[in-house]
């Protein structure tokens, strides 16, 4: 497999440091993801002025060649090397475009993804609260919120430039929103924020955040006007939400999917003079500190559950999950079957089989495993990691394939 050269570009280096530690996971090999990013990137570097990067070239064709067949678009890794890269090819070379990056059939990034020169450049960690979103520019003055539509946020990000500063979904008119109002906060760069793709249906949350800008909340902290659902910010105060409405301008594109109407807007809105702040952003707030964060620990006793114990088996010749359900003295009483984990777990739930939070926690846990195992051709063993673990001779040399293991963490 190609490597890369010890002397790079310097604005082409954090592009291939994200392809080359991707390539090393089969997993990588197999994913849209992943697929997107080397096209890209080969795009880029063959339209490049400068002499040195596109001699990187034959790198990038390499990678390309070393990919298998693709088996997932995406299969939602807390770390996409293949999203990263595209991050960092939009970070570093503007001339970075939708037509050259992504097309209409663009991979959706399932998971919260920071640049790595995030906390470099604001001088701290931002954005405080996860969420569905991609980090571009921290200090770019546009924030842009693609509502319901998934596919969006890689496409913007890629195409807008240092601009852009953040893209991510919303889909709701209190939770949702209330995490954009306070990343959002917790930068004072971020000036405007774009509305855009199609609103998820009940809840309205674009018309939310309208409502919000221009009247604010009542007492009970309700979004007045606002036609949503329940439209209530309770993880907001009343200083966040005055403060939103001094900060932010809205663009108004609710509905608008197409890539390039909204990159002409981002653009065009960061040009636009803004008010200077009366009250400078206290890097997110104040909420965040009432809230109680507990580190995650191992019980301090296991107690067996009354009704049993369960084994969970993947059929990948039917596509089914087996859901084998044993008295605890080992008589086998149940066999539920299905395709979907959620399914099962609520037959299993609805039936009783269940009588605690910590079993019914782990049999969800297990489900899901073996739901996403069907799904991606991975192998499944309860209680174990997705994914075949390489031997002690293969680890040195090539990545762990498994999904759960933190290598695969940034």
């Amino acid at each position: 497999m190609p490597s890369i050269k010890t002397a790079v570009p310097e604005r082409a280096a954090p592009v291939l440091h994200e392809i080359e530690r991707g390539m090393a996971l089969r997993k990588c090999r197999k994913c849209g993801c992943m697929k997107e990013a080397l096209d890209a990137a080969s795009r880029t570097f063959r339209n490049a002025e400068e002499q040195e990067i596109r001699e990187l070239l034959p790198t990038i064709e390499g990678h390309q060649s070393s990919m298998e067949p693709l088996a997932y678009d995406c299969i939602g890794c807390k770390k996409c090397w293949g999203a990263d890269a595209i991050i960092q090819l939009a970070n570093y070379f503007d001339e970075v475009a939708p037509s050259e990056c992504h097309g209409d059939n663009a991979r959706a990034v399932k998971r919260e993804h920071v640049s790595s020169a995030t906390s470099s450049r604001l001088g701290y960690s931002w954005p405080p609260h996860p969420g569905e979103y991609i980090v571009g520019n921290p200090v770019g003055s546009v924030a842009i919120c693609t509502l319901s539509n998934r596919e969006l946020p890689p496409k913007l990000i890629a195409a807008v430039g240092a601009d852009l500063a953040i893209a991510g979904r919303c889909d709701t008119e209190n939770i949702g929103i209330e995490k954009v109002v306070l990343n959002l906060l917790a930068n004072s760069h971020i000036r405007w924020l774009l509305l855009c793709g199609v609103e998820a249906v009940g809840h309205r949350a674009a018309d939310a955040f309208l409502r919000l800008k221009e009247r604010g909340v009542d007492a009970n902290m309700r979004v007045l006007e606002a036609a949503s659902w329940r439209p209530v910010v309770k993880n907001l105060t009343l200083f966040d939400v005055a403060r939103f409405r001094e900060q932010i301008e809205i663009v108004n594109l609710i509905g608008v999917t197409v890539v390039s109407e909204i990159v002409k807007a981002a653009r065009e809105a960061a040009k636009r003079p803004t008010t200077s702040l009366t009250v400078q952003s206290q890097r997110g707030s104040q909420t965040a500190s009432n809230v109680e964060r507990l580190q995650a620990r191992a019980p301090s006793t296991l107690h067996l559950d009354k009704a049993g114990f369960f084994v969970v088996l993947s059929q990948p010749t039917t596509g089914l999950i087996i859901c084998e359900h044993y008295e605890n003295s080992g008589r086998l009483a149940h066999v539920i079957e299905g395709r979907q984990a959620a399914l099962i777990a609520a037959t299993v739930i609805q039936e009783g089989l269940v009588t605690q939070l910590d079993h019914a926690a782990y049999l969800g846990r297990e489900l899901a495993k073996a739901e996403i195992a069907l799904q991606t051709g991975s192998h499944y063993e309860q209680d174990a990691g997705l994914g075949t673990l390489p031997s002690k001779k293969s680890k040195s040399t090539e990545a762990c394939d498994d999904l759960a293991c933190s290598c695969h963490e940034a």
